[in-house]
């Protein structure tokens, strides 16, 4: 093999990376799902997906050390405050990526908290939910996705999407004003 020549094996793993978005949910939330909990590689990926603002925190020796412990703990629980919790004790990991990470592992059940959806939910279904992301907002926020997801017969995370889509087709609609107003 000459020097410059690249194996097809490669050219389809960036291929499958080149949509990071689906590589999460088909690839890394399908093999987490299904062995129960995270690898650091794979938490980093999710991490760096849903905000890279806190790289440095995410691949702080702590999590190195403390991921898969951690997502098997906070996967196995079934309390969802306390899984919500145990996530976010993982450095850098706020409510918005912890609710990522649910989301990414187990995509029928969660949705990703984002300032976006909740300014849809509050303007085009009305629903007067807090723009503030705390443990009790976010439960109040998985409860509504869940129930206009069943409503709708589609998934928290597809409905989370649309809500992103919504927000995005607002913005152009509007010249793209200051999204943090």
């Amino acid at each position: 093999m000459e020097k410059n020549q690249v194996k097809i094996d490669d050219l389809k793993r960036y291929i499958e990376l080149y949509d990071m978005e689906k590589y999460l949910f088909d690839v890394i939330g399908s093999e987490a799902s299904k062995r129960g909990y995270l690898t650091f590689e794979g938490f980093y990926k999710i991490c760096m997906w849903k905000s890279a603002r806190q790289k440095q925190k995410y691949i702080s020796v702590k999590n190195r050390n403390e991921v898969e412990a951690v997502t098997r703990s906070a996967f196995a629980e079934q309390d969802e405050r306390k899984r919500m919790e145990k996530l976010c004790g993982l450095s850098g990991v706020g409510i918005p990526t912890a609710s990522a990470i649910l989301s990414v592992i187990f995509p029928e059940k969660y949705a990703v908290i984002d300032i976006r959806c909740l300014e849809m939910l509050r303007e085009k279904f009305g629903y007067k939910i807090s723009k503030q992301t705390s443990l009790k907002s976010w439960v109040e926020y998985l409860n509504i996705m869940r129930n206009l997801a069943r409503e709708n017969a589609i998934t928290p995370r597809k409905l989370d999407m649309a809500l992103f889509a919504m927000h995005r087709e607002k913005l152009m609609n509007e010249d793209y004003r200051n999204l943090y107003r």
